[in-house]
């Protein structure tokens, strides 16, 4: 009853800790760190501001996301990466935004040549995983991963006409707490003045395409703007080499750079352009998928230059290559909280929880501490009951009989005798002769209610009989099993299975309960 004791209160304890990292790491972690950072209003003023919440380059994955993985990979990939863009997309809907904007590269592979069917049910997926709310607007912009940046024989020729449907137009303002938020389509600026660029035409000889960014950029310049502008743009814009990014930054720098699909920045030129027909008071964009706090100079041929902050947003993804995804809050005062010498926005970044370093630096190390500590246990146990002769499940030595009766009630004309099957040092004698009993009657097996069985057959011509017990092999048979693997026994469903199978059960009766707990989060996280 100890051994038993014990081994439930090492089960139970096991199970109460999986239960609690369960809870913990798979939601409740996420709620923490969405609870612990704050909107900015504090910077600003007493009455609380107009909230924006910023979302950078979730890229939900489809089979074209890792060619190199099998199909089965590649499912269980999407599985893991959506029910973590599930989390984040709940810990920063907790912060209750006025306003959500996404900055670009919704899907990974929206721009790929596909059926509208399978466009259709990409999309779908996008509305599933960030579910929108009916009393919070959203709005979107293009990334080169949604509409394609340069020629490629692998976009598809409707990937802009889809996305404008879908999500709509790529180039508009809203007014948002007396700000301009510039929603820019800057792939497609990038695009538009390459082609530019090509046909070696200045800026005020070339004629914008209808609809296209440089058009919209143009109107926007030559209305009278009374409200700051806040430009949201999918590329960041351009910076020299080696520029530093801020100590929130993972790894690196942003870098210019550009190649199939993809440009790292807007060119020089464009992003001045940019910036002198905006002015805006700031800049947010996304694209890297990794933080960065940088400052642009912008020049006037006569006054002070002009510092625009530019926040390009970290992923909310969590295989874009940062460790820890985030989002970032935008607080916008009103104008009538405003004031001549302070500041009309604030922002902050939001870090979401690294689940990579959940999985291998939390799960792992504690799954291989709990199979060690639950097959070591029952090794254990099961050593000291095989070596304790005082424990009912120890061993015993195995008890056999043999039989051996004159050959006259099988051959008349030869003598014989009956050969037991094994010989052990605990022989319990024969038993009576069944002549005994009754020299004058025959002895015939079948009639006999002995527990012996019996096997007849001939041995160099002559007749033979050997009389067995079966349930006398059987212990046998156990009882040298358990010399091998101890632990097998009538008596103890320990030793009857072993070690290992204990150790098994042990593992099941753990899992079960922080799986159910795994199940129920998952289902309320894709349901709610």
């Amino acid at each position: 009853m100890a051994v038993f004791a014990r081994r439930r209160l090492i089960v139970n304890a096991l199970r109460i800790l999986w239960v609690l990292l369960t809870v913990w790491y798979e939601y409740g972690i996420f709620m923490s760190t969405a609870w612990v950072c704050n909107w900015p209003d504090a910077t600003l003023y007493p009455v609380s501001p107009t909230h924006v919440l910023l979302v950078a380059d979730p890229q939900i994955l489809d089979q074209h996301s890792y060619p190199g993985r099998g199909a089965l990979l590649s499912w269980l990939t999407r599985i893991v990466v959506d029910l973590n863009l599930r989390k984040n997309w709940h810990a920063a809907l907790h912060k209750q935004p006025d306003v959500v904007v996404f900055l670009g590269d919704m899907m990974d592979n929206g721009r790929l040549s596909m059926s509208d069917e399978e466009y259709e049910s990409y999309y779908e997926r996008f509305r599933d995983i960030f579910k929108p709310d009916k009393d919070i607007p959203h709005h979107f912009i293009p990334g080169n991963h949604d509409i394609g940046l340069g020629l490629s024989t692998s976009f598809s020729p409707y990937a802009y006409a889809r996305y404008v449907s879908h999500f709509g137009s790529p180039n508009y303002v809203i007014s948002v707490a007396n700000h301009s938020l510039v929603l820019l389509d800057a792939p497609g600026y990038a695009d538009e003045d390459s082609k530019r660029h090509g046909q070696r035409k200045s800026f005020e000889k070339w004629g914008a395409m209808p609809g296209g960014a440089l058009e919209f950029m143009k109107k926007f310049a030559a209305e009278k703007q009374t409200d700051p502008v806040v430009l949201l743009s999918h590329i960041p814009l351009y910076r020299s080499d080696g520029k530093g990014c801020g100590p929130l930054r993972e790894r690196g720098t942003l870098r210019p750079g550009v190649g199939h699909g993809y440009q790292n920045t807007l060119e020089k030129h464009s992003t001045q352009r940019l910036l002198e027909a905006l002015i805006p008071t700031a800049v947010f964009s996304g694209d890297d998928h990794d933080y960065c706090d940088y400052t642009h100079q912008l020049r006037f041929p006569d006054g002070p230059p002009r510092s625009i902050q530019e926040i390009t947003v970290k992923t909310l993804s969590m295989v874009m290559n940062v460790r820890r995804p985030g989002f970032q809050l935008l607080s916008l005062a009103p104008a009538e909280l405003r004031t001549d010498d302070t500041p009309t926005y604030d922002h902050t970044p939001c870090l979401l929880p690294d689940q990579l370093h959940i999985y291998l630096n939390v799960y792992l190390p504690i799954l291989a501490i709990s199979l060690l500590i639950v097959f070591l246990s029952n090794l254990i146990r099961s050593s000291r009951a095989y070596h304790d002769p005082t424990s009912p499940v120890s061993y015993q030595q195995p008890t056999s009989y043999a039989k051996s009766r004159d050959s006259a009630d099988l051959d008349d004309q030869h003598d014989g005798e009956l050969l037991s099957p094994y010989y052990t040092s605990t022989f319990q004698g024969l038993p009576s002769p069944i002549s005994a009993v009754n020299q004058s009657k025959r002895y015939n097996p079948r009639q006999s209610s002995s527990p012996f069985s019996n096997w007849t057959f001939t041995l160099q011509g002559q007749k033979r009989r050997l009389a067995y017990d079966p349930k006398s092999l059987a212990d046998s048979a156990r009882n040298v099993l358990s010399f091998f693997c101890p632990g097998i026994s009538q008596q103890s469903g320990l030793h009857r299975r072993g070690w290992f199978g204990a150790s098994i059960r042990d593992v099941r009766d753990i899992a079960i309960f922080p799986l159910g707990i795994f199940i129920l989060i998952t289902w309320w996280v894709v349901t709610k």
